[in-house]
Parts: structure tokens; C-alpha cells; sequence
């Protein structure tokens, strides 16, 4: 009997890979090795910017050293601390679902209130916009952050 159900396996895969058009087949094995190269390459920005900007800093020692090295940042309400607003430096774009027109990866800088402020608005792309932003917030962490964009 298992003879019997491992030889009808085995027909039905080979069936299954007879039948799939192998254009198919090599464009998800790209897809995958793709997503896999600049998940590496999101993986190595986080590094870096962890090594040089460990929780403690406060905003205004890591956006000095964002724009020492010219590097463009914004700001967004509130990645998961809701307390103050992160600083984002973008690292990537993948492909959006079909009801998006955009997905961006960034490096967020997560921040704590120093002192209590309320945030207001959503997102700032302008490094040099103060929306509410406190140069005395803390930074909290420092991760990976993934933002669909101009959906449905």
C-alpha cells in the first residue's frame, strides 16, 4: 500500500512540473533570491546604523549625524512609540501590492519624550520641518521599518 501511494506521488508531481511553464518557475526562483540580496542589504544599513547610534543618543546628536554624512531623513507619527516622532531614512523599495502604489523600507529611529509633547501630523519628509519635535527626545531603538503608500 505504501509503495502504491509513494509511485502515485510521485506521478502527480511529476505531472504537476510537466505541466508549469518554466518561465514561471525561474522568475519565482529570481524573485526569491532578489528579495533575499536586499533583505541583506536592509539587514547591513541596520547594522551600521546601530553600531554608530545606540539608545541614549537624543534627537538632535542623531540627526546631527545624519546630516553630517548628508544623509536625507524624515520624520513620521509614530512607528511604535507614540510618544514622539521617528526619524526615517529610507534604505529600500520593494514592489507594491497591486492596491498600492508604493512600499518603501526604511531605518526607523524610534524616540522617547523627553519632556511631554503631544505629536501631530502623520509624516514630514523634510529633515529641516520641526513639526513638535523635541531635540531632547531619546532614542529608544533603532529597527527596520516597512510603509505602504497610496492604497486603495
Amino acid at each position: 500500500m505504501r509503495r502504491w501511494l509513494l509511485l502515485v506521488s510521485v506521478v502527480i508531481v511529476v505531472v504537476v512540473l510537466t505541466t508549469i511553464d518554466p518561465r514561471y518557475v525561474w522568475k519565482y526562483v529570481w524573485k526569491t533570491e532578489t528579495m533575499k540580496k536586499r533583505d541583506a542589504a536592509y539587514q547591513s544599513a541596520l547594522q551600521a546604523y546601530s553600531q554608530n547610534l545606540q539608545p541614549g543618543l537624543t534627537r538632535r546628536e542623531v540627526a546631527n549625524y545624519l546630516r553630517v554624512r548628508d544623509i536625507s531623513f524624515g520624520q513620521m507619527c509614530c512607528v511604535d512609540e507614540r510618544s514622539a516622532f521617528a526619524d526615517l531614512v529610507k534604505v529600500g523599495q520593494e514592489d507594491a501590492p497591486w492596491y498600492c502604489s508604493e512600499y518603501y523600507v526604511y531605518v526607523a529611529f524610534e524616540f522617547v519624550a523627553a519632556e511631554s509633547h503631544q505629536p501631530w501630523g502623520t509624516f514630514l519628509w523634510d529633515s529641516r520641518a520641526r513639526a513638535n519635535l523635541d531635540d531632547s527626545d531619546v532614542l529608544k531603538k533603532v529597527r527596520i521599518f516597512r510603509k505602504l503608500g497610496g492604497c486603495l
